[in-house]
C-alpha cells in the first residue's frame, strides 16, 4: 500500500473482518495477530509490539465503541446463563441461588469480556474505518 507519508506501509494491508475478530479472541491484535497488545486484562498497551498498531488510533473516547460491545454482549450472555440456570433447576429452582448468580453474572461477566470485545470493536474499526498513516510504526510522523 502506498501513501505520500511512506514509501510503503507493510503494517497496513487490510484484514479480513472475520480473521480480525478470530483474532481478537484470542486476545491477539486484529491487524497483525502478534501477543502483547494487551499489557494485562484491562488496560491495552499504547502500541502492537509487532507491527506498531495504535489501539486508540488517536482518538481518546476510542474505547467506548468496545464498552458499548462489551455491555451488550456481556449481559445478554449473563441473561441467557442466568435462563439456563433456572430451567436446569426447574421446577424448584433456589431463589437465593438465582439471586446471587444473577448478582455475579452481571457484574463478573463484562469483566470477564472486556479484552475481547475492545479488541473486537478495534477489528470492526479497522474494518470500517481506513486505515491512517498515523495508525502505525514509531517513525509516524503524524503521531506525537
Amino acid at each position: 500500500m502506498r501513501n505520500l507519508i511512506f514509501q510503503r506501509m507493510t503494517s497496513a494491508s487490510p484484514v479480513a473482518l472475520s480473521t480480525g475478530i478470530a483474532r481478537a479472541l484470542r486476545r491477539r491484535c486484529p491487524s497483525c495477530g502478534s501477543r502483547g497488545i494487551l499489557t494485562h486484562w484491562l488496560r491495552l498497551a499504547d502500541r502492537c509490539p509487532s507491527c506498531g498498531l495504535r489501539p486508540n488510533r488517536g482518538e481518546a473516547d476510542h474505547f467506548l465503541g468496545g464498552y458499548v460491545i462489551n455491555l451488550g454482549l456481556a449481559e445478554a450472555l449473563a441473561a441467557l446463563l442466568w435462563v439456563l440456570l433456572l430451567t436446569a433447576t426447574w421446577p424448584e429452582p433456589s431463589w437465593a441461588l438465582m439471586q446471587w448468580s444473577a448478582a455475579v453474572l452481571v457484574i463478573g461477566m463484562p469483566v470477564a469480556m472486556y479484552p475481547i470485545t475492545r479488541l473486537a470493536f478495534l477489528a470492526i474499526d479497522l474494518n470500517v474505518q481506513p486505515r491512517r498513516p498515523g495508525d502505525f510504526g514509531d517513525g509516524d510522523p503524524t503521531f506525537k
